[in-house]
């Protein structure tokens, strides 16, 4: 096995059954794209270090995906984040986090494909499918790095924000996860051309549902923790109420549950069998973990819940007969 695919085993868990499924055009930039999306939430996510500097290395980060220098950002991470990573996966890939920088910004150095299916006309100019996997990544983690920044800045510092409207938690869902549902068909656009029956629009907006419904299963799961560490996603609920906290989470459930649905219908439409069976398994585990969570009280959610690995073998079975 490649360091990569070592790598990529070690953090994304459950995901990597999905990736795995993929048929290997989708499955290198889906691969670069969620080690990108790994490794600036393991940023984002040490504790152990100043918001400020978190923050800041976020910011440096975006710039590297838009071509500015590295190595003075790369010394930090070496320096000042890794030591802080008790998981083994997120610390190796942090350790490595030159290379996939590099194999992201070898994609739109690649020599365009003879075949004209491979191109697209932007503006009058040709652009070849690694120039254009390469924008479809820069676009998804231009949301994602915003998304992450906005959650520090908020929570962090700031020590008065909570959200009030439904909007800003929608908003917060696109941003980290509803746009990797438009990335995955972007890249199944590019890389497959025929990639499913329906309208590339309405392909565009489940795709975005289905990441919103996936993070907020989440935020439902997470609840306590995050709650633990003064973080109250759900709009205009007193967090230290905990009958009102389960109440709202029962509303966020059922609207997980209508995002997962528009999932299905994604994934039923399209043309080939594995990318169908990848873009379902998340959603299937999904279901199996809102049950769960329709029926844990306020002690199991503190507990974690966490779907068994033979329900997990299931989906996986069930996936491949979507």
């Amino acid at each position: 096995m490649s360091v990569g695919k070592k790598i990529l085993k070690d953090v994304s868990r459950s995901f990597y059954l999905s990736i795995r499924v993929l048929p290997r055009a989708m499955r290198e930039p889906i691969s670069l794209g969620y080690l990108l999306a790994r490794a600036s939430d393991t940023l984002a996510d040490t504790a152990d270090l100043d918001p400020s500097l978190r923050a800041d290395l976020l910011d440096g980060f975006a710039g590297i995906l838009r071509g500015e220098e590295s190595a003075g950002w790369i010394e930090r991470i070496q320096n000042e984040v890794v030591p802080h990573q008790t998981h083994e996966g997120e610390r190796v890939l942090l350790e490595n986090i030159s290379g996939v920088f590099d194999w992201f910004h070898s994609l739109a150095g690649q020599e365009a494909p003879a075949n004209a299916e491979h191109y697209e006309a932007v503006s009058g100019i040709q652009k070849s499918i690694g120039v254009r996997l390469h924008d479809a990544i820069l676009t998804v983690m231009d949301h994602i790095l915003r998304g992450q920044r906005l959650d520090i800045e908020r929570f962090e510092l700031r020590d008065d924000f909570y959200f009030t409207l439904d909007a800003e938690l929608e908003e917060y869902c696109y941003l980290v996860a509803g746009c990797v549902g438009e990335f995955w068909t972007d890249v199944g656009e590019i890389s497959l051309g025929k990639f499913s029956r329906i309208e590339s629009s309405r392909l565009h907006r489940w795709g975005a549902n289905y990441g919103k419904g996936l993070q907020l299963i989440n935020i439902l799961r997470d609840l306590p923790n995050d709650l633990k560490n003064d973080r109250c996603y759900f709009p205009g609920v007193d967090a230290s109420d905990k009958k009102a906290l389960m109440a709202e989470a029962a509303r966020w459930r059922a609207r997980a549950r209508s995002y997962l649905e528009e999932g299905h219908d994604y994934a039923c439409s399209l043309l080939h069998r594995r990318t169908k069976a990848a873009t379902a398994l998340p959603g299937l585990i999904g279901e199996r973990t809102l049950d769960l969570l329709d029926v844990a009280d306020w002690q199991q959610l503190e507990r974690g819940i966490k779907v068994p690995r033979s329900e997990v073998y299931r989906s996986v079975w069930e996936a491949l007969f979507v």
